[in-house]
């Protein structure tokens, strides 16, 4: 092969594998266009560093997998001598970790191995682009150096290191007439640490020292100079005065932006670390952790970010409303608000919903139509922020906000977009709890089934069977009454079983439902009989849902007190109108109720009715909830009541209250069995169906689908 000496590019492949080092050769030279490239090969690091160091080249391509040193080890001895060369991982056997350590150390590109010739293209196209950003960045640097030396002032210290003379860049620099500089000390316009600068002056000046020192030094900074800050960068070199005395000539330049900008890649590098390990993290997490993991990350990077509070906001598109799931702050702030009305926010809620990331260096800079956005953030005492929309599904689920309560912060394109890898981060994170949430819930289901199937349809089977088969060997058809009722025991649980199975499916679209309504309509579908009396509180409202699957649930509570209702005549308190129907209550300060006629047991016709079932539904702070005077549940038995079997009933199927469970979960809301009302003493359930909550999220289309 040629050794490309007169190559535009030259490339060192390392390989352990002879043959592919060869094939790879062969297609990088043939797909490189236009340019010319050559390709030497090494089968070792070791080796590879000999020839660097004997040879020009332009770019390396690396295996991992080596014998005698890894490729992160190689990477690691090249960036010691090279630190800028084009360097590519190309490797079979990667994965995110090598991929994340090789940027650490300082690769240029990743690649992993794949089959069939199109990859050669990709990696040829690779090496072209990273060779020409090389050159032109060395280019930038030359130009860079030769400009930096046309803009020194140039000065002249006498034996006692005072100004003897300063040219014009010198006072344009520092902005100091040349009248109020000459014959001053150089020390006396140093700010901090003016010994350094002496002991580079005396090293200079001594006999032994070398000819020229470099100095950093922070300058106060003269009357003419119009920023708050100055360090510079100069050079001394002693020299003989006209008087033979010993005497000392430098140059000095600005280097306040290097610095700046030097300070804001380790920032960057420091950020992307911070966004690499806490990403890293919330792939591992257990669903359990999830929530630990998420505050974790936001800790982390808004320590390295230098942030006052990071929060994640979980978006009710139904409601119009963000709520706040996730938080972390520094020292002493406000809180971000429980809840934003994104209607109070009209200007941030337009750029999230375009999936635009929202970015203030301080909110005063807001346009005159952003003023509820502007007062949100007042409120919350922020200074300048970055919120970044959280999108899943081409939808928007929420967002997270980074700020500062200070003004000014100023943001680069590099710190937002790592801000932005964060809060997708977290989407991420989100939808994956849910669809392992989802997945664990499909497998109770099948497992309950597979339960049904083998146990619970098999008794009524057998006991079917078994009478099917009396009436057949006695000639006596009163047997297949008994048979008819495992039949119809079977249709039951069958009924049941599909139910729960359709019911537990996630709710797609819902809207503004009038529980009041629900509550009545499910009343009247529900064979109550002629001796249970439902109550509707006042001020039940409304709430986003799937009507007819709420009102399967009520009818299932319903049904559930009915069947286990009491037996004994307990007096119902207050007006309840005729048995069967329902009755609206309106709760008085004390605790009783409204409009109730005379007598604990008087209709509000005047007709004393004791009803063995009493029913009632009322508000809470945040659902309603469904009370009845039956026996109640035991305290140690609340936890079990919506397993599926679970039944104290002999004609019951053991599914109503699991079936009420999954409705409940499929529209994102909470159930459980609380204590009893004191006036009644039976069963509680109540619901709940404020918040937003991360962990039950079936409102949010969290998912990568």
């Amino acid at each position: 092969m040629d050794d490309g000496s007169g190559a535009d590019v030259r490339v060192l492949h390392v390989d352990d594998e002879p043959s592919l080092t060869d094939l790879v050769s062969i297609y990088l030279e043939r797909e490189a266009g236009d340019v010319d490239l050559s390709v030497t090969t090494s089968n070792s690091g070791t080796e590879a560093l000999d020839r660097l160091r004997q040879e020009r080249i332009d770019c390396i391509v690396s295996d991992y997998d080596m014998p005698d040193i890894d490729g992160l080890e190689f990477l690691r001895a090249v960036r010691s001598e090279h630190p800028d060369l084009p360097f590519i991982l190309f490797t079979g056997k990667g994965s995110e970790e090598v991929a994340r350590d090789a940027f650490r150390v300082g690769a240029t590109d990743y690649m992993q191995k794949d089959t069939g010739t199109d990859q050669y293209t990709v990696l040829a196209n690779r090496v072209v682009n990273a060779v020409s950003q090389y050159r032109a960045k060395a280019a930038s640097e030359r130009y860079g150096t030769a400009i930096e030396v046309l803009d020194s002032g140039v000065y002249s210290l006498d034996s006692d290191a005072r100004f003897s003379s300063v040219d014009e860049v010198f006072c344009d620099l520092t902005g100091y007439d040349r009248s109020n500089i000459l014959g001053r000390r150089f020390t006396d316009i140093i700010e901090d640490a003016p010994d350094k600068f002496e002991a580079v002056f005396d090293t200079v000046t001594s006999s032994t020292g070398p000819e020229t020192e470099r100095f950093e030094a922070v300058l106060a900074p003269g009357p003419n100079y119009s920023h708050d800050d100055l360090l510079c960068e100069g050079h001394l070199a002693a020299r003989p005065t006209e008087d033979d005395e010993l005497g000392v000539i430098g140059t000095l330049q600005d280097v306040t932006e290097r610095r700046r900008h030097r300070d804001r890649i380790n920032y960057e590098t420091r950020l992307k670390d911070a966004v690499l390990d806490t990403s890293t993290s919330l792939m591992s997490a257990e669903a359990d952790e999830i929530g630990t993991k998420i505050e974790w990350t936001l800790q982390t990077v808004g320590e390295v970010a230098g942030l006052d509070r990071c929060s994640v906001y979980l978006y009710d598109d139904e409601t119009n409303v963000a709520a706040r799931m996730h938080d972390w702050q520094s020292g002493d702030h406000t809180d971000h608000p429980d809840r934003i009305s994104l209607r109070d926010a009209r200007w941030l809620v337009q750029r999230l919903h375009r999936f635009e990331n929202a970015c203030l260096h301080s909110v005063s800079d807001l346009p005159p139509e952003a003023s509820n956005t502007k007062q949100v953030l007042a409120d919350a005492e922020t200074g300048g922020f970055v919120s970044v929309p959280m999108v899943s599904n081409w939808s928007l689920v929420g967002f997270v906000v980074f700020d500062v309560v200070d003004d000014g912060r100023s943001w680069t394109d590099t710190e937002v977009d790592l801000l932005r890898s964060v809060g997708n981060n977290i989407t991420h994170t989100l939808a994956r709890q849910r669809r392992e949430r989802e997945l664990r819930r499909q497998n109770d289901r099948l497992e309950e089934f597979a339960s049904v199937v083998s146990h619970d349809l098999r008794n009524p089977l057998n006991v079917a069977k078994g009478f099917v088969e009396l009436a057949r060997e006695e000639d006596d058809v009163t047997y297949l009454d008994r048979a008819l009722d495992g039949v119809g025991r079977m249709d039951t649980l069958l009924n049941d079983v599909l139910t729960l199975a359709r019911q537990g499916r996630k709710v797609g679209e819902t809207n503004a439902v009038a529980i009041e309504n629900v509550v009545e309509r499910a009343w009247k579908a529900v064979d109550t009989g002629d001796d249970a009396v439902l109550i509707v509180e006042d001020g039940l409202g409304t709430t986003p849902a799937d009507e007819g699957r709420l009102q399967q649930a009520f009818e299932n509570l319903f049904r559930n007190a009915v069947e286990h209702g009491s037996t004994s005549n307990q007096t119902m308190s207050g007006d309840a109108v005729e048995h069967g129907s329902t009755d609206r209550r309106n709760p008085s300060d004390d605790g009783s109720e409204s409009g109730a006629a005379e007598g604990p047991d008087c209709h509000a016709d005047g007709v004393a009715r004791n009803p063995d079932i009493l029913v009632r539904v009322g508000p809470t702070e945040s659902g309603f909830y469904v009370a009845d005077d039956g026996p109640g549940i035991p305290e140690d038995k609340r936890d079990t009541v919506f397993e599926h079997g679970h039944t104290t009933s002999e004609s019951g199927s053991g599914f109503g209250l699991s079936i009420v469970e999954s409705i409940v979960e499929a529209h994102g809301w909470e159930i459980a069995v609380t204590d009893p009302e004191s006036d009644l003493g039976g069963a509680r359930f109540e619901f709940d169906v404020g918040g937003v909550r991360s962990e039950v999220e079936p409102r949010f289309s969290l998912s990568d689908d």
